[in-house]
């Protein structure tokens, strides 16, 4: 079946390859602002016979503002050219004879509606997503809520996306995806990644749920990738923003930059302290060797996150080929404490046995510096895409250090246990790729590459414990370990797409071979690893009448395991949590489909997409009992699971001034549990809602109000609940060059968070709250003329603390 399959597509690939397009007709031009030849992106570009209002062909305008549309028929025609914030522009009549092959419209200047305090002023507000063949393009500029915040507070205004108390984000279920930064991957992994990139830099995000066979394949969610915000003036321009809550959560960053005829540079800096603070409370009980240990703990839960970097950039453009250079030095630190107070029964046969009250103190720091470099070029062979492209990415993190610390006192405050544990590492990251393009036909062309990816990383981890009789720490030799981990894969990649009037295709099949080795101190937990996969890819896209667009696709992908999945030693998070990674996991395998379809309604645009993904080998964290009173996690292939759902997206114009965002998802979910001695499956049906509102009160005054519900969810060993909050949001211009926002989050401090885990031998209710409501402040000031986009969203990073235990 697998062959099968496989066949077939290399027989579409090759069909799409040799096709013969017949003669056809292009338009093309380019959008700019009138007045200063800003490029503008996402504009729609519409078609339609001349004196009809029906569509017969609809673009949006790229980033650098140039458009075309394909496959038309000789005949007349209008061109409008519509975006919120500027007046429509009318082209009549253009007229294609049959001798026509592209007609180059030229530069069109869309005028601003209103002019005054453009500089800082959003009056050309882009659409908050942007649905293209492959990915879809969320909008850096439609919530209040994200400024001082980060990447993650942007991306949790698109649907499907979850925030959980720790502040790490899911999408569909799903913590596994890719974070690229302007096309280049991120060194961290998942949501840690999108936690130290500040949302003032960031234009836009693309989310590609079913990645093509050119992207990488890791990540069964598929990819974030993280567009940074460019100028296209001449000049020196920039903006600086900083931003403080009460939770003393504060931040600052800038970005400069500087053009002229070839040279285009940047920089950019950050200094970031993310802060949560939270209520915990939580029951247990445990079974083990026939001892029954119940305990109930409550008290404060915190974080704080540091991030401080600067990261520089520059393109020198010769007559056909660009060079790019990039580097970034950062520091990230990731800490976290808590002070709870425990009382703890122990129960046999014969009744209480035990009963005691104690106090648990815990800390956690993992910290790393971060030294990154990229270089590349991009030939152009012609105007029609024919071009070469490569790149090579260097990375080093030094000063690598996981800390933990736990200790259990008395009521009388004496130290009656206590552990201290040190993980030291240094990682290199090497990443090199060569992509090559060439068009044959006007609207179709080939693509293939090749990629080597090499994740280094070498350490010890090493522990002490208390001992309560000499009343100090001594070491444990039988827990020291040493480890080295490598991950090369080795990347090939073809693909062919193709137009035809209304109906676009794409195809594609990567071949990966990955190497791994895992090596130990503890010889049982030595692996090597080598095997070969092909992921094949499929995307279309079709365009109906009255301005009607669907897309469908496909995608086969891999979620490798990260290494402190397999790491196979005991850590802590606090006395009585306890952590063990597990060397046997094994990848994740994941089939997803999607189908997307969108209508424009004058200024409204209506969106919705279907979607299913089977993984097979499902990665969670499983929790046993370790001794009395202590549980263990480590992760383990639990299963295969699916989820079902649809999402849609709603962005309305209610009145001149009002714009209202709805996103709501709903999606069935199931779990075919391996690890239930009863062998019951999982399911759940999840639903979430966001309604933002988007009012203007004055010429210089937004108002935002936002409404959120939660559902419920299931995991392999339990549920959370479902929870709401209300956010507010005003930005006041102070000035021609100076903004502020002030948000409150939560503002009736309603956010609970609520989960539980049942086994035959474990039971665990775990209550979280915010202690209360977070308002802060952000000021931005822009200077020379610097084209200020906003950065919008919300963020519950500020909301809970501690889901993790």
């Amino acid at each position: 079946m697998k062959n099968t399959r496989l066949t077939l597509l290399l027989l579409m690939l090759l069909t799409c390859s040799f096709i013969i397009a017949s003669p056809i007709i292009r338009i093309e031009g380019k959008l700019v602002e009138s007045g200063k030849k800003i490029p503008i992106e996402f504009a729609d570009i519409i078609l339609c016979k001349k004196g009809e209002t029906t569509a017969i062909a609809h673009v949006y305008s790229e980033q650098d503002g140039h458009f075309a549309l394909s496959d038309i028929q000789h005949g007349e025609y209008d061109l409008m050219v519509r975006l919120v914030g500027y007046d429509i522009y009318n082209h009549s009549p253009i007229v294609l004879t049959p001798a026509t092959t592209i007609l180059d419209i030229g530069i069109i200047e869309l005028v601003p509606l209103e002019t005054e305090l453009a500089e800082v002023v959003i009056e050309a507000e882009k659409k908050q997503v942007i649905y293209k063949l492959d990915k879809r393009i969320i909008s850096g500029s439609n919530n209040l809520m994200s400024a001082g915040g980060t990447a993650i507070d942007i991306l949790e205004n698109t649907p499907s996306i979850r925030i959980d108390a720790n502040g790490d984000l899911t999408f569909r279920g799903s913590s596994g995806f890719m974070v690229f930064i302007d096309g280049q991957p991120s060194l961290l992994k998942g949501s840690q990644a999108l936690q130290q990139i500040p949302a003032s830099i960031i234009e836009n995000i693309e989310i590609i749920t079913t990645p093509s066979a050119r992207n990488d394949t890791d990540g069964d969610a598929g990819i974030i990738n993280i567009i940074t915000k460019r100028n296209g003036l001449q000049g020196l321009n920039g903006i600086v923003n900083t931003y403080g809550s009460t939770v003393l959560s504060n931040g600052a960053d800038f970005l400069i930059m500087g053009q002229n005829k070839k040279l285009q540079w940047n920089l950019a800096g950050y200094w970031n302290q993310p802060i949560r603070k939270s209520n915990f409370e939580q029951d247990k009980t445990t079974i083990v060797d026939g001892i029954t240990t119940t305990s109930h703990s409550e008290g404060p839960r915190g974080s704080k996150n540091y991030h401080y970097g600067v990261r520089g950039g520059m393109n020198y453009k010769l007559t056909n080929t660009t060079l790019n250079l990039g580097l970034e030095i950062g520091y990230n630190k990731f800490t976290r404490d808590g002070d709870l107070n425990y009382i703890e029964t122990k129960l046999d046969a014969s009744g209480i046995i035990e009963k005691s009250e104690n106090n648990s103190r815990d800390n956690y720091d993992l910290h790393s510096t971060i030294n990154q470099g990229n270089i590349g070029f991009d030939h152009k062979f012609n105007k029609d895409g024919h071009k070469l492209s490569g790149n090579f990415m260097l990375a080093y993190e030094g000063d690598a250090l996981e800390y933990f610390q736990s200790d259990l006192f008395d009521e009388n405050n004496v130290r009656q246990q206590g552990h201290r544990a040190w993980e030291k590492e240094v990682r290199w990251t090497v990443r090199g790729n060569l992509d090559y393009v060439i068009p044959y036909s006007k609207t179709g062309k080939l693509e293939a590459g090749y990629q080597y990816f090499s994740y280094l990383e070498d350490g010890d981890y090493k522990m002490k414990f208390w001992d309560p009789a000499k009343k100090e720490f001594y070491w444990r030799d039988d827990i020291y370990n040493t480890f080295y981990f490598q991950r090369g894969i080795h990347s090939v990649y073809t693909m062919a797409s193709q137009s035809f009037n209304d109906f676009e295709i794409q195809g594609g099949l990567r071949g990966e071979h990955t190497h791994q080795v895992l090596c130990s101190s503890k010889d049982w937990a030595n692996r090597e690893k080598n095997y070969f996969e092909v992921y094949p890819s499929v995307h279309m896209g079709y365009t109906l009448p009255k301005d009607q667009r669907i897309t469908a696709s496909y995608s086969y992908r891999i979620n490798r395991p990260e290494l402190f999945f397999m790491e196979p030693y005991i850590t802590y998070r606090d006395y009585y949590t306890a952590e063990i990674g597990n060397p046997d996991i094994r990848p994740e395998y994941i089939h997803s489909f999607e189908l997307n379809y969108k209508k424009n309604l004058n200024e409204h645009v209506l969106a919705t997409s279907l979607f299913y993904r089977s993984r097979k080998d499902k990665i969670e964290r499983l929790r046993v009992p370790y001794e009395a009173g202590v549980t263990l996690d480590s992760m383990a292939n639990v299963g295969n699971d699916q989820s079902m759902g649809i999402e849609l997206n709603a962005q309305l114009k209610a009145c001149r001034g009002w714009n209202i965002n709805v996103n709501g998802n709903v999606y069935y979910y199931k779990v075919e549990n391996k690890f239930k001695l009863d062998a019951k499956n999982e399911t759940s049906t999840n639903y979430d809602i966001t309604i933002n509102n988007l009012i203007d009160v004055h010429k210089y005054t937004r108002v935002q109000l936002d409404g959120n519900f939660v559902g419920p969810s299931v995991t392999t060993q339990g549920r959370s609940d479902s929870f709401w909050f209300i956010n507010l949001a005003v930005r006041q211009q102070l000035h021609p060059k100076l903004m502020s926002i002030l948000s409150f989050r939560d503002i009736l401090n309603t956010a609970r968070y609520k989960s539980d885990i049942t086994t035959a031998d474990l039971q665990s209710v775990t209550h979280i709250r915010p202690k209360y409501p977070v308002i802060m402040l952000t000021l931005s000031y822009t200077f020379n003329n610097f084209k200020k986009k906003s950065n919008d969203s919300r963020d519950n990073r500020d909301l809970f603390e501690g889901t993790g235990y």
